[in-house]
C-alpha cells in the first residue's frame, strides 16, 4: 500500500480516526451483523489503522477471532494498546504473502476506509481478495463522491469535493465506490448482497460533531496535496458548516457507502 501522505499529522489523523469510529461504529457494526458477522469465526481487518474500530467490534463478539494488520508501524503501536484475548495485530502490507496467509485462513474480511487509498483500485482489490476462500464474507466502508450532497449548492463544499477528487487522482484511486465496487467484486468472485448509502450528514449526526469531522477531513486532504492544513482556504467551508449547524438551512452529506459481499464457490465463480 502507498506510504503515508500525512507524515507530520499523526495526532490529527488519530483524532480523526477516533471521531469517525465514534460517529459510525453502531451503523457499521449493525451492517456487519446483518450481513453475516455472527457466522464468522476468523475475521481479518485490512488496514486496521489505530485498531479502535476492530477493538470495539471484538469486544462485542468474544467468540470470534479478529486479526488486524497495517503496513504503518506507528498505527500498529496505537492498535497494540487494545489488549483483547480475541485480537491479534500484525505488521503487513495488503499485497504481501503474510496478508494472503491471513486471508486464506479467514472467513470474514473488513476493509474500512481502505479503498480510497488503493492505487489502481480494481487491480489492487482483486489482488487482495484473490486469497479469500469460498464463503468468505467481505464488508467495505468507504467514501463515494457520487453521494456527496450539499443543498443549496455551495462553492465552499465544492472546494472540499475538489480536494478529495485531486487527492484521488494524484493517488490513482477511485471515488465512485458504490458504482464501481459491484463489478470489481464480481470479477473477484464475490456476490454483493447488500449496499447502503450511510446517512453521514448534518441531519442524522449532531451538526457540531459532523462539522468538526468534515473540517478535519478537508484539512487532511489539503495537507496531503499542498503541505498545509489550509486554514485560510477552508474558512468558507467552516462558515458554511457553522451556519448549517445554527439554522439547519443547509443539508450537507459526506458520501459514505456500506457494501457487503460473499465469495462464491469455485463452481459458481465467473
Amino acid at each position: 500500500m502507498a506510504h503515508s501522505v500525512w507524515v507530520g499529522m499523526d495526532r490529527e489523523v488519530q483524532e480523526q480516526l477516533s471521531l469517525q469510529v465514534d460517529l459510525s461504529l453502531q451503523r457499521h457494526h449493525d451492517f456487519m451483523v446483518q450481513h453475516g458477522l455472527g457466522g464468522c469465526r476468523d475475521v481479518v481487518d485490512i488496514g486496521t489503522g489505530s485498531g479502535l474500530f476492530l477493538a470495539c467490534v471484538a469486544s462485542r463478539h468474544p467468540t470470534i477471532k479478529f486479526h488486524g494488520f497495517d503496513d504503518k508501524p506507528h498505527m500498529l503501536r496505537a492498535a497494540a494498546r487494545f489488549d483483547l484475548p480475541n485480537i491479534e495485530w500484525s505488521h503487513a502490507d495488503a499485497f504481501d504473502s503474510r496478508a494472503a496467509d491471513l486471508l486464506r485462513a479467514a472467513d470474514g474480511v473488513l476493509l474500512r476506509n481502505v479503498i480510497l487509498h488503493l492505487p489502481n483500485t480494481a487491480k489492487s482489490l482483486q489482488q487482495i481478495l484473490r486469497a479469500a476462500k469460498p464463503g468468505t464474507r467481505a464488508w467495505i466502508f468507504d467514501v463515494d463522491l457520487d453521494h456527496c450532497i450539499c443543498v443549496p449548492d455551495s462553492a465552499a463544499f465544492q472546494y472540499f469535493l475538489d480536494l478529495v477528487q485531486r487527492f484521488s487522482e494524484k493517488s490513482g484511486v477511485e471515488t465512485r465506490t458504490g458504482a464501481l465496487l459491484p463489478p470489481i467484486l464480481d470479477a473477484s468472485g464475490f456476490d454483493v448482497d447488500g449496499m447502503v448509502v450511510e446517512p453521514f450528514n448534518n441531519r442524522e449526526i449532531e451538526s457540531a460533531r459532523f462539522s468538526e469531522y468534515l473540517l478535519r477531513e478537508a484539512s487532511l486532504y489539503h495537507y496531503s496535496l499542498y503541505g498545509t492544513p489550509g486554514a485560510t482556504e477552508l474558512s468558507p467551508l467552516h462558515e458554511l458548516l457553522v451556519a448549517a449547524a445554527g439554522d439547519r438551512s443547509q443539508f450537507v452529506q459526506y458520501g459514505m457507502v456500506m457494501v457487503a459481499a460473499k465469495k462464491r464457490s469455485s463452481e459458481g465463480a465467473a
